[in-house]
């Protein structure tokens, strides 16, 4: 088998070249080189395989509402995985750092496509279906919303599968949250699609 490093830009055009001894396929997104200033992000670590068809369709049953296309996209190339740099952080349109991001939780229910002997212990935990509910029984997070993205602290990413856009959520809010509504106040809006929120994280300070 051979591996290839793959390079995607900002316009969607993508190429690849052998990643030699690399021991896992990587994607890099290279962001428009006027807004970034020359910053990249960083790199994943995919702890799956990729999510087959049947395993997709199986995940748009389980989430009831329909699931945005550009997220689908992503679980077909990166279906679970660890962001690789020093401080990968989500920045908004005014370039401040909102949220930092350490991983992406996978779909697959199959143990076999882990691709860690190390993540194998954890793969229940580590999986879009378990940390959701997790959010939904413990902090009443309603039935549209899917966790996609864990922060680096206690954080939560998440999607709002009516309207794609992408939501923070922290679980150390200062008041105690007793109903959905309060869930709803307490988050964070990110982004308007998850292809935007992906697009904008980075490794690097905007000023570095």
């Amino acid at each position: 088998m051979v591996i290839h490093q793959c390079f995607i830009s900002w316009s969607g055009e993508a190429w690849s070249l052998p990643a030699g001894s690399c021991p896992y396929p990587i994607a890099l997104i290279i962001r428009n080189q006027e807004r970034s200033k020359g910053r990249m992000m960083p790199l994943i670590n995919p702890i799956t395989q990729p999510a087959d068809d049947g395993e997709i369709e199986a995940f748009k049953a389980w989430a009831k509402y329909p699931v945005p296309d550009d997220y689908l996209a992503f679980l077909r190339e990166h279906n679970g995985g660890y962001l690789i740099g020093d401080d990968p952080c989500f920045y908004n349109s005014d370039d401040q750092s909102v949220a930092s991001v350490s991983a992406f939780p996978r779909i697959s229910e199959r143990i076999d496509k882990c691709m860690s002997k190390m993540f194998e212990k954890y793969f229940d935990f580590f999986k879009v279906a378990f940390q959701t509910e997790d959010l939904r029984g413990n902090y009443f997070a309603p039935d549209n919303y899917i966790k996609i993205a864990n922060d680096a602290q206690h954080e939560h990413i998440l999607m709002d599968l009516k309207t794609g856009r992408i939501f923070g959520f922290d679980d150390e809010a200062e008041e105690e949250l007793e109903t959905t509504e309060d869930f709803l106040e307490a988050c964070l809006f990110l982004a308007d699609s998850f292809d935007s929120f992906f697009s904008q994280i980075v490794d690097e300070d905007p000023d570095s």
